[in-house]
């Protein structure tokens, strides 16, 4: 090939991480998880993904991988010249990931059978794949992107509406059209929380913004949904790392 493309396949039964940050100039980074759990640091997120997960990056971005979960974990790499996406990149994101994409495993383990034994026709083969795959993905990257922030905008606002009061997984996932157990799988895979821990954030921020703007530790619990003063100074100290009192105090000098 007169252009560089490489396309690997690595298995670990190992805990391993990439030991720095680094980039790929000229080069865009597609990753395919074929088994296993993987943790990925780009700019500033942290994305957990998930076997049939697929990774994009663009040339020159930062980015580096580590263990979530279980140590064992099998992927594909491939390094695809820019000029290859030259008409693409523009209209791409800087990265995007996406989850439950199994079937991506085919067009990958075709790249390395290309990339392997190259042949005459080996180019034009794997840009075409190459492209099949970004554009795959990224369709579905939008799809998933419109849905998501449909899910969890209805989500939050469901939360915010209710914070005073008793808000259950049922109540929730029902104002979601979802059954308890898909909500909270849905709730996890879109957010990286589970929703027990988003709703006590939610709940502790909500009293922290009562705290601010004057409210007795007491009252701030009640708006808040806490009906347990008790529960609530634990809960609010261990998110905080201060009292909702000392809170209070640092805001309202007597």
């Amino acid at each position: 090939m007169d252009e560089v493309f490489s396309c690997t396949f690595r298995k670990r039964d190992a805990y391993d991480q990439m030991p720095a940050l680094h980039s790929h100039e000229g080069q865009c980074e597609l990753y395919y998880l074929a088994s296993g759990e993987r943790r990925y640091f780009i700019q500033d997120s942290v994305v957990p993904v998930h076997a049939g997960g697929f990774v994009f990056i663009k040339p020159s971005i930062l980015h580096k991988t580590s263990f979530l979960g279980p140590a064992s974990h099998s992927r594909y790499h491939a390094s695809v010249p820019q000029s290859w996406l030259e008409n693409l990149l523009p209209s791409l994101p800087v990265f995007y990931i996406i989850n439950g994409c199994e079937e991506l495993e085919v067009f990958f383990s075709q790249l390395l059978l290309e990339s392997d034994n190259p042949d005459i026709f080996a180019h034009e083969h794997c840009r075409s794949l190459v492209l099949e795959i970004v554009i795959r993905t990224y369709r579905r990257y939008q799809e998933e992107s419109r849905s998501t922030d449909a899910f969890t905008d209805t989500v939050a606002s469901y939360v915010k509406n209710h914070i005073s009061g008793r808000i259950t997984l049922d109540d929730v996932s029902s104002a979601v059209s979802l059954s308890p157990c898909y909500f909270s799988a849905v709730f996890h895979e879109r957010t990286g929380m589970r929703f027990s821990d988003y709703l006590t954030s939610m709940r502790v921020s909500a009293a922290a913004q009562a705290l601010k703007s004057g409210c007795k530790v007491q009252e701030a619990a009640l708006k808040s949904g806490f009906s347990n003063a008790g529960y609530f100074k634990d809960v609010f100290r261990k998110v905080m790392k201060i009292s909702p009192s000392a809170y209070r105090k640092a805001f309202h000098k007597t």
